[in-house]
């Protein structure tokens, strides 16, 4: 038995209207997820790493489940072969590297051009007077 499955009496079920989702046709949702997430690992007591990335995989449909998982950074832990010393990946580095998956997200790329030219579009529409 995963050791997830430990914590299934008080995570809700997947699909369950109560249960966290993201959806790639709102990417920007992404961070809301993580954060939903994370609330319910504080209230379910989940602390350890490799279970954090466990039941984030677990809300997410499978194709996406599938990308997340090639990520090197799900592992716990990989091998530097040039120093050949161990990398630890935290729960935190694995959630960066999904969140660089979608561009947009992160809050250095939130904006685009395209938003910048939709919102200057409606302002030079809008009939603004001055007094």
């Amino acid at each position: 038995m995963d050791q997830h499955h430990a914590y299934a009496k008080s995570m809700p079920a997947r699909g369950h209207n109560t249960a966290p989702s993201f959806s790639l046709n709102e990417p920007r949702e992404l961070p809301r997820y993580f954060q939903e997430l994370e609330f319910l690992f504080a209230s379910s007591g989940v602390i350890d790493d490799v279970n954090k990335k466990a039941l984030e995989i677990h809300y997410v449909d499978y194709n996406m489940s599938e990308q997340w998982l090639l990520l090197v950074e799900y592992e716990a832990s990989s091998i530097d072969p040039t120093t050949q010393t161990v990398i630890p990946y935290s729960y935190q580095d694995w959630k960066t590297a999904v969140i660089s998956l979608y561009p947009g997200v992160d809050n250095a790329t939130k904006y685009s051009m395209a938003d910048l030219d939709q919102v200057t579009g409606e302002a030079e529409r809008a009939d603004i007077k001055t007094i």
